[in-house]
């Protein structure tokens, strides 16, 4: 695959490089190209959840987190 860059692209790039964050300039569009595809995942997982909240599959943050206390206080005893 060949594409284009602008030149203050190649500039960022090269300075990637230079400076021994990356290898090559490869290296570091890859790594650009992963948060690229980090960030549609995270998108569709956000929009999932505002889907879920729209749909009434919610879930009381209080209660939640009294249960894990009250499951963490059922470990710790058990432990002793």
């Amino acid at each position: 695959m060949n594409i284009q860059l602008s030149p203050d692209t190649i500039q960022f790039v090269e300075g990637l490089v230079a400076s021994g964050q990356f290898e090559s300039a490869e290296d570091a569009i890859a790594a650009g190209v992963q948060l690229l595809k980090n960030q549609q995942q995270l998108r569709a997982e956000i929009q999932k959840g505002i889907d879920d909240a729209d749909a009434g599959r919610v879930f009381d943050g209080e209660e939640v987190f009294a249960e894990l206390r009250e499951k963490a206080r059922k470990l710790t005893e058990s432990a002793d």
